[in-house]
């Protein structure tokens, strides 16, 4: 019997966070409203140079590249030693 209200509890705990409403909380005061006139533009965004970013993209491709190779090359050895393994099990 007690194990079940033990159980039980948390459950109606939970129910009654959940049902009862939460404590209001203190408003903040209004401020006053304050208008801004800007009279300037803001400044410009970042100017990027064609040159940079085509060397930017070609660095990046190179390291793709780079990367997918290496990777190839993993799971060749990785089949490789599966197979070597499969045949050594198979004669053994």
């Amino acid at each position: 019997m007690i194990t079940k209200l033990r159980g039980l509890l948390p459950a109606v705990l939970l129910g009654l966070l959940v049902l009862l409403p939460a404590p209001a909380l203190a408003a903040p005061e209004p401020v006053a409203a304050v208008s801004v006139v800007l009279t300037q533009d803001p400044p410009p965004g970042p100017v990027l140079d064609p040159a940079e970013s085509d060397r930017a993209n070609n660095e990046k491709t190179k390291n793709q590249l780079i990367a997918g190779g290496t990777a190839v090359v993993l799971l060749g050895i990785v089949l490789w030693g599966r197979r070597v393994r499969a045949k050594r099990r198979k004669s053994g």
